[in-house]
């Protein structure tokens, strides 16, 4: 009686471990391509000399991107978390990256507002959101910078996301973006998304993230790291050449983390102009 139950159990066993291996391998292939899409950094870095990416998907694959494109005299650079993570996350990446492509490489937009306008349309018309009959309500948060480096006039909008400058003195000045998301079942369609208009001094230093650095869980009492304490650091380390920055957030994002399990997937991308 007991070695039919123990031949069974072993059996499920190892079937759960194909079939766990089989998937494992399969996002592990999905990896690849979510990769392959993504901008090469050799680009970024060549069109933005003074930049960083830091870039940790939760899981194999993940739910935020980042994405580079270039049009009248501005480098645009997006950071997005799309709702989920994983293979959802994952899914929602691809459609955001090609809308991306859309807007700005064949319709020739470069103002941030509207790129987010038609995103939004983009990705309600992608997933046939506010027919009554499908209610998914995945979107994206998103912070989108055209920067032109000569002049350093630049443009941003936010949905869910802020951009963070801090100034040579260590002044940190927060813009607030739209307190809605690209995409969602709402069905108010005429969501407009606001364009801030900055003038930037040489040594500023521009961050734009999604909320996965901050809500990492960890510490001595396992809280999340949180926002202040985020800001606080890229106050600390704006005097700092742009590797170096990297490097201490993520020291001090592993440190924060120790033993936990990474909470979101992390993007952070800095600019110092």
């Amino acid at each position: 009686e007991n070695k039919i139950l123990e031949n069974k159990v072993t059996e499920r066993t190892k079937e759960l471990a194909e079939k766990n291996r089989d998937i494992t391998s399969s996002i592990e292939y999905a990896k690849r391509i979510q990769e392959a899409i993504l901008p090469a950094k050799d680009l970024i870095f060549s069109k933005l000399k003074n930049s960083f990416i830091i870039y940790k998907p939760k899981d194999i694959v993940s739910g935020d991107f980042y994405w580079f494109g270039e049009k009248d005299n501005f480098k645009i650079i997006a950071v997005v978390d799309c709702t989920g993570h994983g293979v959802p996350g994952a899914f929602m990446s691809m459609i955001g990256h090609n809308l991306l492509n859309q807007i700005v490489s064949e319709k020739g937009l470069s103002n941030p507002g509207l790129i987010l306008d038609e995103l939004h349309k983009g990705v309600q018309a992608a997933l046939k959101q506010g027919h009554n009959d499908v209610n998914t309500n995945d979107g994206m948060d998103v912070s989108i910078l055209a920067l032109n480096t000569e002049t350093r006039e630049c443009h941003w909008a936010g949905a869910f996301r802020s951009l963070v400058i801090v100034n040579n003195n260590g002044d940190l000045d927060k813009i607030d973006g739209n307190k809605y998301p690209v995409g969602g079942a709402q069905l108010d369609s005429n969501r407009i998304f606001t364009t801030h208009t900055l003038h930037l001094q040489k040594n500023d230093c521009l961050y734009m993230f999604t909320d996965g650095y901050a809500d990492q869980f960890g510490g001595t009492k396992g809280k999340k790291f949180m926002v202040k304490q985020f800001h606080d650091n890229l106050k600390s380390v704006h005097l700092y050449s742009i590797a170096e920055q990297q490097k201490e957030l993520e020291n001090q994002f592993n440190e924060w983390r120790g033993n936990f399990e990474q909470v979101d997937d992390v993007l952070v991308i800095g600019i110092k102009l």
